[in-house]
């Protein structure tokens, strides 16, 4: 049978190589031309598209959302089992959803759970989690406080706050929900473990209707003013300490903003060591204990040395 020059063009596109540009990587190369077919031809293409499913292209499902081919969801559905990659299941449970169809959660929960694929395959099944009708609050916290990979832990803690209702730039950049967000992608499963406290805490208090002012989700520190603001500038320098003179004087939430910057840098800098000792930092006795357990020579006697002081 003759063939069109779109179908043609159709499926060139589908069997040329995957390319290094983030176009070929997003898109099969003239899938446009999909969009021009009628009749048996366009049957046909789509019956290529539903075959190639089982190559692990999510391009594939894509396309196929895109056509609104609602005949591909048995092949979709298989798509997200087991038997595929990670990324595919991903790629088939939004194309699914796309379709009106919520086969692909329980795959979604389940790669979550077995912490399957990398961590971006499963952040972005955090992220797709939202898109379903009761998204599970508990799973997206679990995923945000448990994941072994940071880009996991955040983007399904940035799907809870789209879930409950706390995604509003002014809170979520403000200090408190900024704080927390950063000390769930400690390696440390204390000082996660702490910061999961606070926000059940936090969603508990939304949950009972109290505002995100009365929660302190909007409030900012004047980082600005010494000697907050030399203390932060120094975080990210090459100096040889951090500047905490004069931090004593603070108190509330300036002090806590002060203990909570140390802490989500104790697993990665040995200044935050010792300015957790300097300032009497009470809450990293656990974390230290914990990094203790993986140090050696100078950096254990260090931790031991701070620990005993704030004993």
């Amino acid at each position: 049978m003759v063939r069109s020059a779109a179908f043609e063009e159709f499926l060139a596109g589908v069997n040329a190589a995957v390319g290094v540009s983030r176009d070929s990587l997003d898109e099969i190369p003239d899938i446009g031309a999909l969009y021009e077919l009628v009749g048996e031809e366009r049957v046909a293409a789509e019956d290529v598209l539903i075959a190639k499913l089982g190559t692990n292209d999510g391009r594939v499902a894509a396309a196929l959302a895109d056509a609104d081919c609602v005949r591909a969801v048995p092949a979709l559905v298989e798509a997200t089992s087991e038997r595929a990659a990670p990324t595919m299941r991903v790629f088939a449970a939004r194309a699914l959803l796309r379709l009106g169809d919520h086969s692909g959660l329980a795959a979604m929960v389940r790669l979550l759970r077995g912490h399957e694929g990398s961590g971006v395959d499963r952040g972005a099944a955090a992220r797709l989690l939202v898109e379903f009708p009761e998204p599970d609050r508990e799973l997206l916290l679990e995923v945000a406080s448990t994941d072994p990979d940071g880009t996991a832990r955040s983007e399904a803690f940035g799907a809870l706050m789209t879930v409950v209702g706390l995604d509003d730039e002014e809170v979520l950049w403000g200090e408190v929900l900024l704080s927390v967000s950063g000390r769930l992608l400690s390696s440390l499963s204390t000082v996660r473990a702490a910061a999961l406290g606070e926000l059940r805490e936090i969603l508990a208090g939304w949950d009972a209707g109290e505002s995100v002012e009365d929660l302190g989700l909007t409030w900012r520190a004047d980082r600005g003013g010494e000697p907050l603001r030399r203390f932060v500038e120094s975080l990210d320098s090459g100096k040889a300490e951090f500047a905490v003179d004069g931090l004593e004087a603070l108190a509330g939430r300036e002090r806590t903003l002060v203990e909570n910057l140390v802490l989500l840098r104790l697993h990665a800098d040995r200044r935050a060591v010792r300015a957790a000792g300097e300032l009497g930092v009470r809450r990293a006795v656990g974390p230290l204990r914990e990094l203790r357990r993986s140090a050696e020579g100078h950096a254990r006697a260090e931790i031991e040395s701070v620990l005993e002081g704030l004993a």
